[in-house]
């Protein structure tokens, strides 16, 4: 596809190449990650992560440029509105064409004590792409849980509590439900949302990732 083409013309490439794809290769980046701690920085898992996603991407596989911290700016203030965790672009020619992962901690150690932390990634994370400050002009978008104490199964039941709690906010009907990822169903650790938005495309579709120590072999049985 080329800069002539609609936004349009683009949905069904994200849908059925472009998204599997990233998501195949960050799982299989996961898999090489230094395992961090629970009270590792998200700053620094997603940076080791960039550069395993750097290292493993195959020119013939992965045809598209990937980013870490890609500044988001308004183009009629010309005013920065935010930094996205990891960006994958399909295209050179169009900077508003990408499939945006943004990474939020999930069960971590902060001052001592052990915080879910399901409210920011709803609050800080999905709510930048429902209210169209990342990805307006797509229909997909990622959601990239690091479950730092490998508890991965009550990380993601309490940020479902947190997306029911937040559903009208979010441009979902109650009470607020996900989905198995349809292009790897038996996956337990990818679940898909759908919103509808104000601003932006819409329907959003969220792909919701949840990585955690451990969790190759998993992966592998569940492909």
């Amino acid at each position: 596809m080329s800069s002539g083409d609609s936004v349009a013309d683009w949905d069904d490439f994200f849908a059925d190449e472009f998204v599997p794809s990233v998501i195949a290769l960050v799982l299989d980046a996961w898999n090489r990650v230094a395992v961090p701690s629970s009270s590792g920085k998200e700053r620094t898992v997603s940076l080791r992560l960039y550069a395993a996603l750097l290292t493993g991407k195959s020119r013939e596989r992965h045809p598209f440029l990937i980013r870490y911290e890609d500044v988001e700016v308004d183009t009629q203030t010309a005013e920065e509105i935010g930094r996205k965790d990891i960006v994958f672009f399909p295209s050179l020619d169009d900077e508003d064409i990408y499939f945006c992962l943004e990474a939020k901690r999930l069960n971590a150690d902060i001052g001592g004590k052990r915080r879910m932390l399901g409210d920011e990634y709803v609050k800080s994370g999905m709510k930048r792409f429902v209210d169209g400050q990342y990805s307006r002009h797509v229909r997909h978008a990622g959601m990239l849980g690091y479950v730092l104490d490998g508890r991965t199964s009550l990380a993601m039941s309490n940020v479902l509590e947190n997306i029911q709690a937040h559903c009208a906010a979010l441009g979902m009907s109650p009470p607020g439900a996900w989905t198995p990822c349809g292009f790897r169903p038996k996956d337990p650790c990818i679940r898909v949302t759908q919103h509808r938005r104000r601003t932006g495309r819409t329907p959003l579709h969220i792909h919701h990732i949840f990585v955690a120590p451990g969790r190759a072999g998993t992966r592998a049985a569940a492909r």
